[in-house]
């Protein structure tokens, strides 16, 4: 059945503004605390939250795609009506994702500042590999809790429930806030513990909201039902459907994050200012793109139940719709950073070199915001309906191929940093061209149930 445009548009601002409001107050937790430390620490701290980061979005990202296919199989069973096999699909995700975080949780501890030195091969600064160190150790441990919240976030989203994801990561972040505000300056009788400090606040919030978390699915107060005996039952079948989707996603994290590194250890080459710098954006430019996160989680969603419900034209237009707003709001943003880039610099840190070359490069990310829309709904459209591996060879084309071959020339030609941001702005113009060609294609249509009587995963 045809949904009507504004029945089309109440189910995308349902799912959406939960979506914006949640990545949004998410990302400014992650501005207060470079603040904090950009203010009251010094460039070697920025410096060094950004190279901690850089290996954190790879174990993150590749964590989070456990929940791509989390949310894609559960929307897909809630649009069909397979409540209850939605329920042991989520299960199943809780029980590999804990396993995963004990896993990279030990990597971390243990190759963690390794990885740190690699990053600053070309120009290592043994203060900052010290701190990003220290740092990474605090956070990583602290993913073997705060996975339970991801993966719960993500089964909540496929069953159409976006308001108690922002609810936990709402309440997560506040108290990010407060205990850095505490530790990182120190407070009263508490001393301060710099960037040790940024991690444990980080770190105590993640694992509390774990927790939290799954209190809240065990005692039956959320749309998805467990029991204990669902989280101690292992079913080899369920997580095979859940890897064939989630592990494409995976590699595509692997990807974009792995070149992330590599790109890392270029700018590292250009200095302690570059770095920073490079952080600072990075940072602003994650106000503008968490809209675009949110719609695509809204398009995930969407797309997904509208198959599972046998309304593929249904699902075809939310990608299209969503894709207007996005780039309504991420456009607005873009002209922003364009007009008021030095200011909006100078507010992160206090050295005047630092904060110049980082309103170079916002003027460049300004023009990105746009084409980066397109991507991140149309990418979201395509996990919920399963095609990941389309999404994973776009991806891999454009960060390894485009972005790299063109990062590598004009650092060569001696564009420094600028030249980094120049690559990405090509890389995903580029890019977005080549995702609306595959979502334009429809081929996607099918990939979950090839057979539109039978849901993919049995109870039996």
């Amino acid at each position: 059945m045809a949904l009507s445009q504004k029945e089309l548009r109440s189910n995308i601002w349902r799912l959406a503004w939960p979506a914006i409001l949640r990545m949004s107050f998410q990302t400014s937790v992650g501005i207060v605390t470079l603040i904090l430390v950009g203010n009251y620490l010094m460039a070697e701290a920025v410096a060094a939250i950004g190279l901690a980061q850089r290996i954190l979005f790879l174990v993150i990202g590749t964590m989070v795609a456990l929940g791509v296919g989390t949310t894609a199989l559960v929307a897909h069973n809630y649009g069909a009506g397979n409540k209850e096999i939605a329920n042991i699909i989520l299960s199943q995700s809780i029980i590999l994702g804990v396993i995963s975080a004990i896993i990279l949780a030990f990597t971390l501890d243990k190759l963690g500042p390794y990885a740190i030195k690699l990053l600053m091969i070309s120009n290592p600064d043994p203060e900052v590999i010290k701190m990003s160190s220290s740092y990474l150790k605090v956070i990583g441990y602290s993913l073997i809790l705060g996975i339970l919240m991801m993966i719960i976030n993500a089964g909540l989203q496929g069953a159409g429930d976006m308001k108690t994801p922002m609810f936990f990561t709402i309440g997560m972040n506040i108290l990010t806030i407060v205990l850095g505000i505490i530790l990182i300056p120190g407070l009263g009788p508490i001393p301060s513990l710099g960037l040790i400090g940024a991690g444990l606040a980080e770190g105590i919030s993640r694992a509390l909201g774990g927790i939290i978390a799954l209190s809240f699915l065990l005692k039956h107060r959320l749309v998805v039902k467990l029991s204990l005996k669902d989280l101690l039952t292992w079913r080899p079948e369920v997580i095979k459907n859940i890897l064939n989707i989630g592990l494409p996603s995976a590699g595509e994290q692997l990807v974009r994050q792995s070149s992330q590194i590599v790109y890392t250890i270029f700018i590292a080459g250009l200095g302690t200012v570059a770095i920073a710098a490079n952080q600072i954006v990075m940072t602003i430019q994650s106000v503008s793109f968490m809209p675009g996160f949110g719609f695509g989680l809204a398009a995930t969603t969407l797309v997904g139940q509208s198959l599972g419900a046998k309304q593929a034209d249904n699902a075809e237009r939310y990608g299209y719709q969503i894709s207007k707003y996005a780039m309504l709001f991420m456009g607005l943003m873009g002209a922003i950073f364009f007009f008021f880039a030095q200011p909006i610099a100078e507010i992160f840190v206090q050295e005047k070199d630092v904060a110049d070359l980082a309103a170079k490069c916002l003027h460049i990310v300004a023009f990105s915001q746009i084409p980066f829309s397109i991507l991140m709904v149309l990418n979201g459209g395509l996990r919920g309906a399963g095609d990941t591996r389309w999404v994973m060879y776009i991806t891999t084309l454009g960060q390894w191929g485009i972005r790299l071959v063109l990062t590598l020339l004009l650092i060569w030609l001696g564009f420094g940093l600028v030249g980094v941001w120049i690559a990405m702005l090509i890389d995903l113009v580029l890019r977005s061209m080549l995702i609306l060609w595959r979502y334009r294609s429809g081929r996607w249509k099918n990939i979950i149930t090839k057979d539109n009587d039978k849901p993919k995963i049995q109870l039996s």
